[in-house]
């Protein structure tokens, strides 16, 4: 069965996410100055997330770290069983060219 989240734009999961964390900072007993401090981010920056304006993936890893939820990302970081190596990576993508090659 499929989430209920893929009928979102792009634009309202942003939002989702950014009243989530906003949630969460709450939760967590901080204020916007002192997660952009625990961030490096400005205050404004944060403000911004929280209002579900475009943020970085990079954004979202510090503001993770910082409310002690970055577990919640456990899909992305589990490791593989085997992880490829650079050396196959390219293989992989050599073969891919071959099959799919150009037609003059």
């Amino acid at each position: 069965m499929e989430s209920k989240h893929y009928g979102y734009s792009d634009k309202q999961l942003i939002r989702k996410w950014g009243d989530k964390l906003k949630s969460l900072r709450i939760e967590a007993g901080i204020s916007q100055t002192e997660l952009a401090n625990k961030t490096g981010m400005s205050r404004s920056s944060i403000t911004e997330i929280e209002k579900g304006r475009n943020f970085s993936i990079a954004s979202l890893i510090s503001i993770s770290r910082s409310l002690k939820f970055l577990n919640e990302f456990e899909f992305f970081l589990k490791e593989e069983e085997h992880e490829l190596t650079p050396m196959e990576i390219y293989e992989k993508e050599k073969k891919k060219r071959k099959r799919g090659g150009y037609k003059k």
